[in-house]
């Protein structure tokens, strides 16, 4: 190990025994936890030895109601698995419906048919430990997570309700790393029980934030119903988001995820933004960086690439 490497290697574990580093993981990446939620959270860190200033780690709390929950993206599953003094291996890949998949006995047979590979079913993936018989096995389905929307999408251009065209996604990617993490987490549940992939946890708040017809006879008992969910006026068929649910996501301090970053670098290249041009729109966020972007931010910020 080169002696850059040790070094970074070495700083993980002090970033999570230094107070004022602490200070600063909380108001960045952890900004609503609980002083206990908030100690789960650096033992988690301490645990995996992962950085959430790489976005490897980081903690939301939707609302104050709701217990805190840790999110590791796929690359930090990766990381702390790989360096596990018993991982051996792991695999992961999308199946077809034309693929020929078998598993036996801990065992995957996987043939892909190239010339018509059809409809995507999901994704599997397979982790081995060095002290165990048989590797842990995770069968992911494309229907239980595909929210439909954005890199869930199939590939191609797609044109919005408004005429804008923007980029089509990539569900082959996004369901490999449900699988991935879903996979890893359960073969080294000693580094990772409790934590979620936010690939997981898209579909689920896709499905709890789905809006719901506006009932009421008056203004009164729309403005009512208003303030609890999400939900669509009866009449005018106009999406009216809820305050009050706004308000609890806390999504100006959510941080943007890997989905939001993917589909802004597709915007940018679709729509031939120079490195200037780039600089400028960061600028308008008062960032540098899209990692430092907000999940608020980041909403924003694909509008205005929409309409660019």
């Amino acid at each position: 190990m080169s002696t850059a490497l040790a070094a970074v290697k070495n700083s993980l574990p002090s970033m999570w025994e230094d107070n004022a580093k602490l200070q600063e993981i909380r108001k960045l990446f952890a900004p609503k936890l609980t002083d206990m939620e908030f100690q789960f959270f650096v033992g988690m860190g301490k645990a995996t030895n992962l950085n959430p200033f790489l976005r490897e780690i980081w903690a939301v709390k939707y609302s104050d109601k709701e217990a805190a929950q840790i999110f590791i993206g796929r690359d930090g599953y990766r990381k702390s698995a790989q360096s596990h003094r018993d991982y051996d291996y792991h695999q992961c890949d999308a199946v077809y419906e034309n693929d020929e998949f078998e598993m036996n006995d801990g065992l995957i047979k996987h043939k892909y048919n190239l010339k018509s590979r059809g409809e995507l079913l999901g994704a599997y993936c397979i982790a081995k430990r060095k002290n165990s018989e048989r590797p842990s096995y995770v069968f992911a389905e494309l229907r239980e997570y595909s929210t439909g929307k954005s890199l869930w999408r199939e590939p191609g251009l797609y044109k919005n309700d408004k005429g804008y065209m923007s980029q089509g996604g990539k569900p082959a990617t996004m369901i490999k790393k449900v699988a991935e993490s879903q996979c890893l987490r359960a073969g080294f549940q000693e580094l990772f029980a409790g934590s979620y992939g936010e690939e997981e946890m898209e579909s689920v708040r896709h499905e709890e934030n789905r809006p719901l017809v506006l009932h009421g006879n008056t203004q009164t008992e729309k403005l009512k119903n208003i303030l609890d969910e999400n939900v669509i006026d009866g009449e005018t068929g106009e999406v009216i988001e809820s305050p009050k649910k706004s308000r609890d996501m806390g999504s100006d301090q959510i941080p943007i995820s890997q989905e939001q970053m993917d589909e802004i670098n597709d915007l940018m290249m679709l729509k031939e933004f120079s490195q200037e041009r780039i600089k400028k729109a960061l600028a308008y966020h008062k960032v540098e960086v899209l990692e430092q972007l907000t999940d608020a931010q980041a909403r924003i910020f694909l509008l205005q690439l929409e309409k660019a």
